[in-house]
């Protein structure tokens, strides 16, 4: 016979579950609430992409762990500008057996220090936030590198380059596309101080060749792992914001360029480009 005493334990234990049934349940709701509330992301790899946090990367902490903010990134150090010299012909490289829209890289929080080989990258880990586009007094690799990741276009100068030849480029790269980011770069060479650079591919030139450049961009913006119109958020040292040209996606690159009549010796003997590549496939 079942006492009542013999039912408290029973009664006790049947209680300590309900608690703890509460508890998990309340733990449960608690977890999914939160994620619920964590910023979208437009990223997949690392640390969380587009969205500012103070304790990763919100644009404005701890910069100068990619750059000292020293004026010589920017400055030409040299006695005079650089002058430039036509007889050496513009040098085009892609990253071998490399599909540009299926690479994938990490994005790191600005605690962590990122250094690359090559100069200039065409491909690396980076930054969470990335850069608006336009022009800067100097932007850090670590930035423009999530904007090729994008499907931008970046044009790099040395500080030293002759001040009429980039005045063409920068000219040439604001007309055919809104998804640009210019910017020095001191570790251009006096034989190639210009530099295009897509995810992958990079054209370096002594002097602009319009024809090469415009087929460059025609060939290689937009070819990344993420095609992404979306503006940046990282703006430090920002001179100028870009223009639209065609639309926001750069669905036409270069528009202004003629489809006929172009004289193709107007491009310099041994262009790894086709001139089909300049009378069509400028939509994308």
């Amino acid at each position: 016979m079942r006492t009542r005493s013999n039912l408290l334990p029973e009664r006790r234990w049947k209680k300590y579950n309900v608690l703890n049934m509460a508890a998990a349940a309340y733990w449960i709701l608690l977890f999914c609430c939160s994620i619920s509330f964590i910023p979208r992301s437009y990223g997949y790899m690392g640390a969380t992409m587009g969205v500012a946090q103070q304790a990763c990367d919100d644009a404005k902490t701890n910069l100068i762990v990619d750059w000292d903010y020293s004026f010589t990134a920017y400055s030409c150090m040299g006695v005079s500008k650089w002058k430039p010299n036509p007889d050496i012909s513009p040098l085009y490289y892609t990253i071998p057996n490399f599909d540009a829209r299926k690479d994938k890289v990490w994005h790191y929080c600005m605690n962590t220090s990122i250094l690359y080989k090559d100069r200039p990258p065409i491909r690396g880990h980076h930054r969470p936030l990335w850069a608006k586009f336009g022009e800067y007094l100097y932007l850090p690799p670590q930035r423009w590198l999530h904007n090729l990741e994008h499907g931008s276009i970046v044009m790099l100068y040395h500080p030293c380059a002759d001040e009429e030849q980039l005045n063409k480029l920068r000219q040439l790269v604001t007309s055919c596309l809104w998804r640009h980011v210019i910017t020095p770069y001191d570790k251009l060479s006096n034989d190639r101080p210009f530099a295009l650079l897509a995810w992958g591919a990079k054209l370096e030139m002594n002097t602009v060749d319009i024809i090469q450049a415009v087929l460059f961009m025609r060939k290689h913006a937009r070819m990344a792992p993420e095609d992404l119109s979306k503006e940046g958020q990282y703006d430090q040292l920002l001179l100028s914001s870009s223009s639209i040209v065609s639309d926001k996606d750069d669905s036409v690159i270069c528009p202004w360029v003629p489809t006929t009549n172009i004289n193709s010796d107007n491009s310099q003997q041994g262009s790894p480009f086709s001139r089909n590549m300049l009378f069509g496939g400028a939509k994308r």
